[in-house]
């Protein structure tokens, strides 16, 4: 009995090492796919000049999840409300961040960046894409970083620590 709550306590420890560890590899993945997101927007409404809700829209069926249904559920509730574009990116954003590896920063970026939707020209809101752009870039080195740095230290850290506990309980 003392055995199967050792490899019990060992699998468990491991697993949340390894869990943890895959959120700093989710992360600049992510933070890419945001990139090439705003890559698409770009040409989309730049040189397209498509209305809004039909980029959100192109560009949730382009992108993975859990990039891909926060878009969807933008371009659903600007055909759906009368709320401003601003408004639902916001609230949306907040909804749904959770369900990404990315953190607080980014958000904020993303945030930043839905608020100027839609209020300027074309040349004024290329100018936003590209700001854009710069900040997830900068954000996307720090977490390539942090991924370098700390992934395989937690995976190890899982497993050590299962085994730190299953020593000491047996």
């Amino acid at each position: 009995m003392k055995w199967i709550g050792a490899i019990l306590i060992l699998f468990t420890c491991t697993w949340v090492g390894i869990d943890i560890a895959k959120n700093y590899t989710k992360r600049p993945k992510q933070i890419r796919e945001l990139l090439h997101a705003l890559q698409i927007m770009e040409a989309e409404m730049v040189f397209g000049q498509e209305p809004i809700h039909h980029v959100l829209h192109k560009l949730s069926k382009q992108l993975s999840p859990p990039m891909s249904y926060i878009f969807y559920d933008i371009s659903e509730h600007l055909l759906k409300s009368r709320e401003s574009l601003q408004h639902i990116w916001q609230q949306n954003l907040e909804r749904k961040w959770h369900h990404t590896a990315m953190k607080e920063r980014e958000k904020e970026v993303f945030i930043q960046f839905g608020q100027t939707l839609g209020i300027h020209n074309l040349e004024q809101q290329q100018k936003q894409i590209h700001l854009t752009k710069v900040h997830l870039q900068r954000e996307l080195n720090d977490a390539a970083e942090d991924e370098k740095r700390f992934s395989n230290m937690f995976r190890a850290l899982g497993v050590l620590s299962g085994l730190l506990l299953t020593l000491i309980f047996l």
